[in-house]
């Protein structure tokens, strides 16, 4: 089977159960082996996704704001081992924080989006760049610069605030002007959330069906996570990095080279599969996207999509175990049986080895639910499809994405048992604590 064809295999069993949201493009040794809308970019107007159409890309816009960096120290126009004071005055010079320490995560500046109220309350409130850095500037390190690796989106709000003191410019224009217009990305720039942007997705979360999520203000993400771009425009990215079209070569691989652990400047370097794999994740309010780069096999994986449950990270590391022949799972057919023995199976259901961490089966209409927390610890509701039934154990999957559920039962209708396959394709046990019945 050729590579091409295994591709397709993979994404005909994803596909028919509606298991794809957004656009995915997938290039190897020069040529797009794949480059495809799945889903709706908008629901309420029936607008499908294309490959051209644009997503908000979250953190991947870091690699952007790191490029932009590196383009000032060539131009000397700064230096990467400058403190970030000589560049913003009103920061204070707090234990030597460098520009080179916001790149590469290791500054130990407080991450603004991990203060309790951020997802409750600020990140629905607009804020200049300014205001955003007053907000954390007087806060106390959580360790010494360069002394260990703290995820920080403070640090790229800083290097946002520095590209456009020493360039004279916005960062959006910035990076009009210096990597999106140069390079020919004509679908690529910042959303600030007031500019009427043609194409741009429509971002949803979930809850029985699409619902919308939370809103951000986009005022302040910048070179943070505030860009959008589409799956072509990136892979012409990613193609502009393997040049010298932006940056010279002394200067991208001390950008591309980890300082403490795996993170780089804007990039994880790490090993997927027994190759090195340069690859960064973004989400934002309805938005999940992943880049791979397994550059010394040429091989570009870009994933965008518009759904927020999508498990864009696990799917798309499972298209590059399908390129390289390593083992994948396909997701059976979502082939309806009739089952209506609904109310024995509701309940929470606590998973061994997992604190506080529990699964709700509820029936609503003649349908079983699953809630179940993901990523953040936030909740989903998905409606159960049966799939297979016997005396002693009955089968759903899920609708939306891949999970599976099996209920092992006695004779008499009680459960012994719940096998709960998560989308990962980790299995954990779970026992059933309570009846919850119609909901």
């Amino acid at each position: 089977m050729t590579v091409e064809e295994r591709i397709h295999h993979w994404f005909e069993s994803y596909e028919r159960n509606g298991y794809l949201n957004g656009s995915i493009l997938v290039a190897s040794n020069g040529k797009i082996l794949l480059n495809k809308g799945f889903g709706m970019a908008n629901r309420e107007h029936q607008v499908p996704n294309t490959p051209n159409t644009k997503f908000r890309i979250g953190s991947i816009t870091k690699a952007f704001t790191a490029m932009c960096i590196f383009q000032l120290h060539e131009k000397q126009k700064l230096n990467i081992t400058d403190y970030v004071s000589k560049y913003l005055p009103y920061y204070p010079n707090r234990n030597g924080v460098t520009i080179y320490h916001c790149l590469t995560n290791t500054s130990g500046i407080p991450n603004y989006t991990s203060h309790p109220d951020f997802w409750l309350r600020t990140m629905r409130l607009p804020s200049s760049l300014h205001q955003l850095i007053d907000s954390f500037k007087e806060q106390d390190l959580d360790f010494e610069p360069g002394s260990n690796y703290g995820y920080s989106n403070s640090g790229y709000a800083l290097l946002t605030a520095i590209i456009e003191a020493v360039s004279g410019m916005s960062y959006a224009e910035y990076l009009q002007q210096h990597i999106c217009l140069p390079l020919g990305m004509y679908h690529t720039g910042c959303d600030d959330g007031v500019k009427v942007i043609p194409g741009l997705a429509s971002g949803y979360s979930f809850w029985e069906e699409p619902i919308h999520p939370a809103h951000p203000d986009m005022s302040f993400p910048l070179g943070a996570y505030g860009m959008y771009s589409t799956t072509e425009d990136l892979l012409i990215w990613d193609q502009a990095l393997q040049s010298a079209k932006l940056l010279n070569q002394e200067l991208s691989e001390k950008m591309f080279t980890p300082n403490l652990g795996s993170y780089a400047c804007g990039w994880m370097i790490t090993e997927l599969f027994g190759r090195k794999c340069m690859h960064h994740f973004g989400d934002i309010s309805g938005f999940f996207s992943d880049f791979l780069r397994f550059l010394e096999n040429q091989v570009t994986i870009i994933f965008l999509s518009n759904l927020n449950v999508t498990p864009v990270t696990h799917l798309s590391r499972e298209i590059a175990k399908t390129i390289f022949e390593e083992h994948v799972t396909f997701p059976p057919p979502a082939d309806r049986i009739e089952f209506t023995k609904l109310d024995f199976l509701t309940g929470s259901y606590f998973i061994e080895n997992k604190i506080n961490i529990s699964l709700e089966v509820s029936a609503k209409n003649q349908e079983l639910y699953l809630t179940v927390p993901k990523m953040y610890g936030v909740l989903y509701k998905f409606k159960l499809t049966p799939v297979s039934h016997d005396s002693t154990k009955t089968t759903f999957i899920t609708e939306t994405i891949y999970e599976q559920l099996t209920f092992y039962h006695s004779a008499s209708g009680e459960i012994t048992q719940l096998e709960y396959t998560d989308y990962y394709g980790d299995i954990h046990k779970a026992c059933k604590v309570e009846s919850l019945g119609h909901t």
